[in-house]
């Protein structure tokens, strides 16, 4: 509002107090006029002022009221400036702000605020609400520099691990590939491939870097050097396992040559590639600019997904050397095998002779136990009669023996047990036994005795009965047999023990080869002419989630779908009995893990004949690469 506004409320409110007390004392006068001694006095106004004084105040109630009218309006006046200003001021404010909003919608964070709303508490808030938004700003910023440089890592590696899967049969192309895709994807000037080369396993010799690859300005370039172990910046990387990043090339540490000429790189980067901290070689970049951490890092992925290439490859390599020394090594030992089975069946066939001759020996035994030597006794000896044969056998005439005891065809030594066996007889048990006689003429003979006790109807032994049979012969062939099969039994533990120890060379190289197998990266797996898994190392057990006690037993076609194995003509042919295997050809099919995700692979299928048996050996490699 404005001055004159104001001063027309204060003339306003003061006019309508002056008329307000200007109406209210003449009413009161008035009234008063009417009062009777004022009409006594005829005198009007005068007699009443004089005789009530007090009317004097009623007489400037104009002014008063005027007064009070002015006073009241003067402090509604002063609201109402009090209220304007703050109006004001929240107005300005509000501009104030609606300009801030505009700016920020605008994008201009870097206006600047007026400094009389330095401490204002909506001016501090705005000032950090401008702070907030420039740092989100960055922040943001900053995350969309980081989403393009993970895009590019996530891109070169998704390209790189292709270029991995395709070209991993020749180390030198292999190592091409490589350096060639390096300097082009991340556009600097040259690289080169160094490959550690070193002696086999019991070979003489020292390890050295040999560089296989060499690519400048994106064309491929010849070179034939050799850096030993440890030497120059390349063996102090390798030596370390560490990556070395230089932006102070010496002159003349390595040149970028073009068509105009020559000149020193601004950075150098030398990688080396390292799988479960062992060295497959080094990687060399050079560029005019220097290289961005992110690309470091890059590289440094690359070189631990290249040291597991190369590892896989020369395993391969290894695997296939080992695979044909084991078949060679399969065969010898399976013709071995054939001539230790040839000699157990001999020896098997003469130990089954023996035993049949044993029998007819046992047969003859009981023929003889039915022979008719026989003679009758006393149960303390005496001899009642005999028979013929008795005395044909013993050469005795029958009055030479008459009366005699048992004991004259005993020898001495012998009378002991023929105490014995009477003493059983004498209690009526039977006794049956082979017994060493004596005949006339001293001679030494064995028959094959029964003694039994006869009794009468109150159960006394009133003799002995004895039917006996001629062994003498039997008990020298027994003799004999013993010995032979002593002799036998010798030869039988020396072949069984030349057995044991060919099937414990057998079991060693299988053993060996094996333990071979199971440490290879590659998953591999084995299985009979049925489909049956006899061999599931530690890498198919990572690659399909089974433990081996889950597979070992199992047919094949467990490890592959349904759909695959009946439409894939590669995995129908391996899993399918009697159908002809695709040997020697890598192939790309899809296997089943235990979780039912179908993972692709790259499968190599060998074929080892022992005899008639086939064996079917299954190199995979899995061509999915974690990018993260």
């Amino acid at each position: 509002m404005k001055k004159k506004d104001y001063r027309n409320i204060l003339s306003q409110y003061s006019l309508r107090g002056f008329a307000f007390g200007l109406i209210l004392a003449v009413l009161i006068i008035l009234l008063s006029l009417d009062a009777g001694p004022v009409k006594q006095t005829g005198e009007g106004l005068w007699s009443l002022l004089y005789l009530v004084p007090g009317m004097w105040i009623v007489v400037f109630f104009p002014f008063i009221f005027a007064f009070l009218g002015y006073q009241v309006s003067s402090v509604f006046v002063r609201a109402l400036r009090k209220q304007h200003k703050r109006i004001k001021k929240e107005a300005s404010k509000t501009r104030m702000v609606l300009g801030f909003i505009d700016n920020l919608r605008q994008g201009k964070l870097d206006e600047i605020i007026p400094n009389n709303r330095k401490h204002d508490a909506l001016t501090n808030a705005l000032i950090k609400l401008r702070e907030f938004m420039i740092q989100s700003k960055k922040e943001q910023e900053q995350r969309r520099l980081e989403e393009e440089q993970r895009a590019w890592v996530t891109q070169g590696l998704a390209q790189f691990a292709e270029l991995l899967r395709k070209n991993n049969d020749n180390l030198e192309e292999l190592s091409y590939n490589i350096i060639h895709y390096l300097v082009n994807y991340m556009k600097i000037n040259q690289g080169g491939f160094f490959l550690l080369n070193q002696p086999e396993t019991g070979e003489e010799g020292e390890k050295y870097f040999e560089m296989t690859a060499c690519v400048a300005y994106d064309r491929r370039k010849f070179a034939d050097k050799i850096i030993k172990w440890g030497e120059g910046l390349v063996g102090r990387c390798a030596l370390e396992k560490e990556t070395i990043y230089m932006t102070d090339v010496p002159d003349g540490y390595v040149n970028i040559t073009s068509g105009l000429g020559e000149a020193t790189p601004g950075a150098i980067l030398i990688v080396p590639l390292k799988a479960n901290e062992e060295i497959y070689g080094v990687i060399e970049l050079a560029s005019f600019r220097p290289f961005q951490q992110f690309e470091i890092e890059f590289v440094e992925k690359l070189g631990e997904s290249i040291a597991v290439t190369i590892s896989t490859v020369k395993t391969n390599i290894k695997t296939s050397k080992l695979l044909k020394e084991t078949q060679i090594q399969a065969e010898k030992m399976a013709q071995q095998e054939e001539e230790l089975r040839q000699n157990l069946e001999e020896m098997t066939a003469t130990q089954e002779e023996s035993e049949r001759r044993e029998i007819e020996m046992q047969g003859i035994l009981d023929a003889i136990d039915h022979a008719a030597i026989s003679c009758e006794f006393e149960t303390d000896g005496t001899l009642i009669s005999v028979n013929h044969n008795f005395l044909n056998t013993f050469k005795y005439r029958p009055e030479e023996i008459e009366g005699q005891n048992l004991k004259i065809f005993f020898f001495k030594e012998d009378e002991p047990e023929l105490d014995k066996i009477l003493s059983q007889l004498q209690k009526g048990q039977n006794f049956r036994g082979r017994v060493r006689r004596r005949t006339k003429l001293g001679e030494e003979i064995y028959l094959l005795t029964t003694y039994s006790p006869v009794v009468d109807n109150d159960g006394n032994i009133m003799k002995i009965l004895s039917l006996e049979n001629d062994v003498t012969e039997q008990v020298k062939m027994e003799e004999a047999l013993k010995r032979s099969k002593e002799e036998l039994g010798i030869m039988l533990e020396e072949a069984r023990n030349e057995v044991k120890e060919h099937f414990k060379e057998i079991e060693a190289v299988k053993i060996r080869n094996e333990k071979t197998l199971e440490g290879a990266l590659d998953a591999i797996i084995t299985t009979n002419k049925d489909g049956i898994l006899e061999f599931f190392n530690a890498a198919a057990e990572k690659l399909w989630g089974y433990s081996r006690e889950e597979v070992l037993g199992k047919h094949v076609s467990k490890l592959f779908s349904k759909n695959t194995a009946k439409n894939d003509p590669f995995v129908s042919a391996f899993v399918n009995p009697g159908e002809n295997k695709i040997i020697g050809q890598r192939k790309e099919v899809p296997i089943l893990n235990k979780y039912g995700e179908e993972v692709p692979v790259l499968f190599l299928l060998s074929e080892a004949q022992v005899g008639d048996d086939h064996s079917y050996t299954a190199f995979i490699q899995n061509v999915e690469v974690e990018l993260f």
